[in-house]
């Protein structure tokens, strides 16, 4: 899974525009994801979903948790970056925050016990038989 922001611009490249211009003469960000997916697709000949995460792709407001967790992500695929480091994806193994091989997507099925972690009708995890499980599920 690669995540991009829409503001991101392949290098050499141009801002990924959509739509019409506003009153001002601004138009929204959007395409970025569709022009890297194609150029994922080129280099390895792997087909690309690209999705658009939206209100229900985020299945509801994002707690403590989730906002700690995206953002320890956000700052050590920062750091990789800027160490040159490519071919590696953040990652919780252990409970304990990595970073792995690409190559570790590929390794298999992951399997999560939808009915014992998960709310479906809340969209929510569940917070009750918790004990001996670990904190994130990797």
């Amino acid at each position: 899974m690669v995540t991009v922001s829409e503001g991101a611009v392949i290098e050499g490249g141009d801002m990924a525009l959509s739509g019409e211009a506003d009153a001002y003469g601004h138009r929204k960000l959007g395409g970025i994801g569709q022009e890297l997916g194609a150029l994922l697709k080129d280099a390895t000949g792997i087909n690309i979903i690209n999705q658009s995460v939206g209100y229900l792709m985020r299945s509801g407001s994002p707690d403590s948790l989730d906002l700690m967790v995206a953002s320890n992500y956000a700052v050590m695929a920062a750091d990789l970056a800027m160490e040159g480091q490519s071919g590696r994806m953040v990652a919780l193994r252990g409970g304990t925050y990595t970073n792995v091989p690409i190559s570790v997507t590929g390794e298999g099925v992951k399997r999560v016990d939808v009915g014992e972690m998960y709310d479906v009708d809340a969209y929510r995890p569940k917070i009750r038989h918790v004990g001996g499980k670990p904190m994130f599920l990797y």
